[in-house]
């Protein structure tokens, strides 16, 4: 099946982090077909009254590739994400504040996954430009899988 993932820095060295964080998904879930965007850069999303130091840009790729969903179903996939992170070193600094590296499972081809602690495809998706825009290059005929 066909999974997009959504990865973002805003701290430190972005574009390694991106690189890095892209490497380890590869080996551990073993994908095939990899198709990277180009990085967008923009604004990082704040919450009223964060603190002005959490204004660093943001940079944003879109990864598609295919995965053995049987090997790997969605809360495996999420814990492997999560184990990615915290060995790249992210620190957890709350919601919507700045971070190392950022791994979003955006989509897997129109599986729908409605969970307390995963929600697939992305809660927000649709609402932020910077996945959208990065899905589009690397799948220009990707349609949103509810519809």
């Amino acid at each position: 099946m066909k999974i997009i993932f959504g990865l973002g820095s805003n701290l430190g060295d972005k574009q390694p982090y991106l690189d890095k964080a892209l490497k380890m998904l590869q080996e551990k879930l073993l994908l095939k077909n990899l198709k990277r965007s180009k990085i967008l850069k923009n604004s990082a999303l704040l919450l009223p009254n964060s603190p002005e130091s959490w204004n660093q840009e943001f940079f944003n790729i879109a990864v598609s590739a295919e995965i053995d969903i049987v090997n790997f179903p969605p809360i495996k996939i999420l814990k492997i994400v999560k184990d990615i992170e915290k060995e790249l070193g992210r620190v957890d600094r709350g919601k919507w504040s700045p971070r190392e590296i950022d791994i979003d499972i955006l989509t897997i081809e129109n599986l729908v996954v409605d969970e307390e602690n995963l929600k697939i495809p992305h809660y927000d998706l649709l609402n932020r430009d910077f996945f959208l825009k990065t899905i589009k290059e690397i799948e220009p005929d990707w349609q949103y899988p509810k519809l």
